[in-house]
C-alpha cells in the first residue's frame, strides 16, 4: 500500500462510527445506530432540543422516531433546494417540511416511482457530476435502466453500515470474508464489502467466476472464515461440489444471502450442508447493499434506522400500515447526499415488527422477510398470485434440484405451468415428486381442482445446460393475453 493510500484508508478509519462501538455490545448494529444518532444531535442544535444530551445507552425507540423525523425533514429542505424532480413537485404542492413532526405526517408527502426514477435519473440528483464518486446502475426487474449516484460520503456511510452489520453476526479481527458475485456489475457489491471488509481491519477475498471450482479453490486458499454471495449461486456451488468437497471442514462460521430471495427450503439445505447459519440480507441499488440484515433468531431483518426510514403502506390506498401488517416497503434515504429519494416505492410485499429482539436489540425495528416483487408477480387460474419464492419452496426441498425456470402458457382456457428443471435425478419418480411438491401450492392446487390450471409439467435439463446468471428471470410468462 502507498503512502497516499494509508492516509486514505487512516482517514476513513477515523470517519467510520463502527470503530466506536464498544467490544462488549450486545448488538453491534444497534450501538452503532445510537452513536449515529448521538453524534447528530450534538451537532443539530434542533435535535439536541428534542432528544437531550444522551450517551448512547440511553437511546430509546422515541429518540430513533424523532431522529428520523429530523433527518426526514432536513432531507425534505436539502430536494427542494437541490433536487430539480422534487423542488417542482414539492414547492408546487406547497409542502412545508417544519409541518413533519409526526410518523402519520409522512402520508401527506407524494410517493416516488421507480418509472419516474429510470425515465430522468439526472433530475434526481442532488449534487453536480463532479461530486459524484461513483454511479451504479440497476434495471431491477423492470428492464428500465436506473442511474444513482453516490458522493464520497454516501460511499463511506454504506461501509460504515456494512462494517457495522458485519460486526453484529460475529467478525472479528482475524476472519476473512469471501464475497462471491458472479456476474454482478451494476451495483458492483463486491467492491463495497471488500472496502468495508478493509476499514474495518478484516479479510477478504473476492472471486466474481461463475465457475463453482474456481471459486473454491479462491475460498481454501484464503482462509475464508464467512461467505456472502447470491443464494442462487451458493446453492449451486454447494450442490455441485457437496460430494467432491466436505463442506463442513471448511468451517465456516456464517453464510449470508444477499440480493435475491433466500427460501426456507434453501436455508435449511445450505445449514445442513456448511453446519453453519444461513443469514438473510434485503437491500437494493437505489439505497445500498446492507439496508436490513438478520441476526441469528432469523425471524425478521435488522433495518438500518440511522440512514433510511422504513414504512409499509397499503398498495391499492398508499396509506401507512400498522406493524404487523403486510404492505408494500417504502423507503426515504434520510442521509444521501448524490441521490436522495423521498418515500420511493419498492414495490416489495414486507411488513415491520416491533422490538425488543431476542438477540438484546432493544429499539430497532425489524423488516419481516419480503414475500416477492409486486413486479415478479404473475396471476393464474381465478387470480391467484404467484412469485418465485412460492417454487423455490417447492422445488428446493428435492436436494438433485440445481436450478429451474417457470414457462408459464394458455392452452385453451387453462393456463400451463412448465418447469425447466436441472437436476441430477432426471427419472420418472423425481419428476411425479417435483409435479406433487408444486400441485401442494395452494394456488396451484386450487386452480387444477378448479379446472383452470393444467397439472404442472416437468422438462428436465443435463447439468450445466442452463447457463447460471445473476438474477434470472425465474418465471418466463408467454400467454398473449392476461391480467397482471
Amino acid at each position: 500500500m502507498g503512502a497516499l493510500d494509508a492516509v486514505k484508508l487512516a482517514i476513513v478509519r477515523r470517519r467510520l462510527l463502527a470503530n466506536r462501538i464498544p467490544k462488549d455490545s450486545i448488538y453491534p448494529l444497534e450501538t452503532w445506530m445510537a452513536i449515529k444518532a448521538c453524534v447528530t444531535a450534538k451537532n443539530e442544535r434542533e435535535l439536541k432540543d428534542i432528544i437531550g444530551k444522551k450517551d448512547q445507552e440511553e437511546i430509546v425507540r422515541n429518540d430513533i422516531d424523532e431522529y428520523q423525523l429530523f433527518m426526514f425533514r432536513k432531507q425534505l429542505r436539502n430536494v427542494m433546494e437541490n433536487t430539480p424532480f422534487y423542488r417542482d413537485r414539492f414547492n408546487d404542492l406547497g409542502i412545508d417540511p417544519d409541518r413533519i413532526r409526526t410518523m402519520d405526517d409522512l402520508n401527506d408527502i407524494p410517493f416516488t416511482y421507480p418509472s419516474e426514477l429510470a425515465d430522468a435519473p439526472m433530475l434526481f440528483m442532488a449534487v453536480s457530476r463532479t461530486r459524484t464518486a461513483r454511479e451504479f446502475s440497476t434495471t431491477g426487474t423492470t428492464g428500465k435502466r436506473k442511474l444513482i449516484g453516490y458522493t464520497t460520503n454516501d460511499l463511506i456511510s454504506k461501509i460504515d453500515i456494512i462494517a457495522s452489520a458485519l460486526k453484529s453476526i460475529g467478525m472479528s479481527g482475524d476472519d476473512v470474508l469471501h464475497i462471491m458475485f458472479p456476474a454482478v456489475s451494476a451495483w458492483d457489491p463486491g467492491l463495497m464489502l471488500a472496502g468495508a471488509c478493509k476499514v474495518a481491519g478484516y479479510g477478504s477475498s473476492t472471486c466474481s467466476s461463475p465457475d463453482i471450482k474456481e471459486q473454491m479453490t479462491i475460498m481454501k486458499e484464503s482462509g475464508a472464515t464467512h461467505i456472502i454471495g447470491l443464494p442462487s449461486f451458493i446453492y449451486r456451488v454447494t450442490a455441485l461440489m457437496g460430494s467432491e468437497t466436505d463442506l463442513r471442514s471448511l468451517k465456516i462460521g456464517k453464510i449470508i444471502s444477499t440480493s435475491e430471495p433466500l427460501s426456507e427450503s434453501m436455508r435449511t439445505k445450505l445449514q445442513n450442508a456448511w453446519g453453519c447459519n444461513v443469514l438473510d440480507v434485503w437491500g437494493m441499488t437505489e439505497f445500498g447493499l446492507a439496508c436490513a440484515i438478520e441476526c441469528d433468531e432469523r425471524n425478521g431483518l435488522h433495518t438500518d434506522e440511522a440512514n433510511l426510514l422504513y414504512e409499509i403502506i397499503d398498495p391499492d390506498t398508499g396509506k401507512r400500515v400498522p406493524d404487523g401488517k403486510m404492505g408494500e416497503l417504502v423507503l426515504t434515504g434520510l442521509t444521501a447526499e448524490g441521490t436522495p429519494l423521498i418515500r420511493y416505492r419498492t414495490r416489495d410485499i414486507a411488513a415491520m415488527t416491533a422490538p425488543p429482539c431476542g438477540c438484546g436489540s432493544k429499539f430497532n425495528r425489524k423488516l419481516v422477510k419480503p414475500a416477492g416483487r409486486m413486479d415478479m408477480q404473475f396471476k393464474v387460474g381465478m387470480g391467484y398470485k404467484i412469485f418465485p419464492l412460492l417454487f423455490d419452496e417447492a422445488l428446493f426441498e428435492d436436494e438433485n434440484v440445481i436450478d429451474y425456470q417457470l414457462i408459464i402458457t394458455k392452452e385453451g382456457f387453462k393456463d400451463v405451468l412448465t418447469f425447466e428443471v436441472e437436476s441430477k435425478d432426471r427419472s420418472d419418480a423425481a419428476r411425479s415428486r417435483i409435479v406433487n411438491s408444486v400441485s401442494k401450492i395452494m394456488e396451484i392446487g386450487d386452480g387444477i381442482k378448479d379446472d383452470l390450471i393444467e397439472t404442472p409439467r416437468v422438462v428436465f435439463k443435463e447439468i450445466g445446460s442452463m447457463e447460471y446468471s445473476a438474477k434470472a428471470k425465474k418465471i418466463v410468462d408467454l400467454r398473449e393475453n392476461f391480467d397482471l
